[in-house]
């Protein structure tokens, strides 16, 4: 189907059936959608978390490097995150990081994070994290972009057995209150 729900190739029950083999069938899906890129708009979003409580504890949980994209109000922060997404989208960084966008000042467990673009690793239990790199709201588009990958290329992270990332977490006091309250009183406590 075309992007627009029209129906564009004949139905059949597998594209083996339809074009005889995998190799065919790329080349079709590669002939079709050479219509629809001279269309396509460049993706300005970001796939976002909602705070950066819960983006630093995402961001340590799966590993990744956590961008921080901070306006002095929401239409700063609209443009830094339109710049932050060419980077984000490009195939070096697609599926590499975890974003924030926040459009005040905001502190987390003594992490300020300043105006413009910074790359965080997170500690491993998302209670703050250290600066990879940052760039300044006025910086152009192009170090920008360079900003982002270098912060994305300094991360590293060990990985971590959980059971014991776990045991260690109880030993230093560490604990997820979840903003949900917990109802199933019958439940395994973690």
């Amino acid at each position: 189907m075309s992007p627009d729900g029209k129906k564009i190739t004949r139905g059949s029950r597998s594209p083996s059936q339809t074009y005889g083999g995998a190799e065919e069938f790329a080349a079709a899906l590669g002939k079709l959608s050479e219509s629809y890129a001279k269309k396509a708009k460049p993706i300005e979003a970001l796939p976002t978390v909602r705070d950066l409580r819960l983006a630093l504890n995402v961001a340590a949980a799966d590993m990744r490097p956590l961008v921080v994209i901070r306006g002095k109000n929401a239409a700063e922060a609209k443009k830094l995150q339109r710049l932050a997404a060419t980077t984000a989208w490009s195939e070096d960084v697609i599926g590499t990081s975890h974003y924030v966008v926040l459009d005040e000042e905001t502190e987390f467990e003594g992490f300020k994070p300043k105006l413009g673009i910074t790359v965080v690793q997170p500690d491993p239990y998302g209670l703050g994290g250290e600066v990879l790199s940052h760039t300044a709201p006025s910086t152009d588009a192009k170090k920008l972009g360079a900003s982002i990958s270098k912060g994305i290329t300094k991360h590293s992270a060990e990985s971590r057995e959980h059971k014991d990332h776990v045991r260690e977490a109880r030993r230093k006091g560490i604990a997820w209150e979840s903003e949900l309250p917990v109802t199933d009183t019958g439940s395994k406590r973690r």
